[in-house]
């Protein structure tokens, strides 16, 4: 997922590749955590990361957590459907994680990504064009790499 960001923020706004990079160094929580403002703190010095609302990396990033999120929890449901005892099995053998992984997104889950993100970067001042690109880059990403079979998006439990 965080290269994911990275190539997406590349094309379309290179000036915010130092701060993806700055982002990168913490786990998803953190930085899920920063982007959306939880636990803000007065920054004395300027500029911090509470002025990125501007900016497509939280958009970014903060879409595809969710998604990945959603992923998750769609595949716990059908383990748990499959029996509880074969889940704890498999929740004490599954390494821990710090940041999170896509797994293959079905047609209804990439649509909704993109209307996420397109209507989360509108609402942070984004030209809508300029969203509706964003957004199909995104989408476009995930589609081929699931096409490609590539890690991006991946299974559960892997590093992105």
């Amino acid at each position: 997922m965080r290269d994911l960001v990275r190539e997406v923020v590349a094309e379309h706004a290179a000036h915010e590749l130092p701060l993806v990079d700055s982002l990168r160094v913490w786990d998803d929580d953190r930085v899920v955590r920063t982007l959306a403002g939880g636990g803000r703190k007065r920054e004395p010095l300027g500029f911090g990361y509470a002025e990125v609302s501007a900016l497509i990396t939280p958009v970014v990033w903060l879409v595809l957590d969710q998604a990945a999120r959603r992923t998750v929890d769609r595949a716990t449901e059908g383990l748990l459907t499959r029996g509880r005892a074969g889940v704890r099995r498999l929740l004490r053998r599954a390494p821990g994680t710090a940041n999170r992984t896509l797994i293959a997104l079905d047609a209804g889950e990439l649509a909704l990504v993109r209307t996420q993100i397109v209507e989360q970067a509108t609402e942070r001042g984004v030209d809508r064009r300029e969203a509706e690109a964003l957004a199909d880059s995104v989408v476009a990403r995930i589609a081929t790499a699931a096409a490609a079979g590539e890690d991006r998006p991946a299974t559960p439990g892997t590093a992105s």
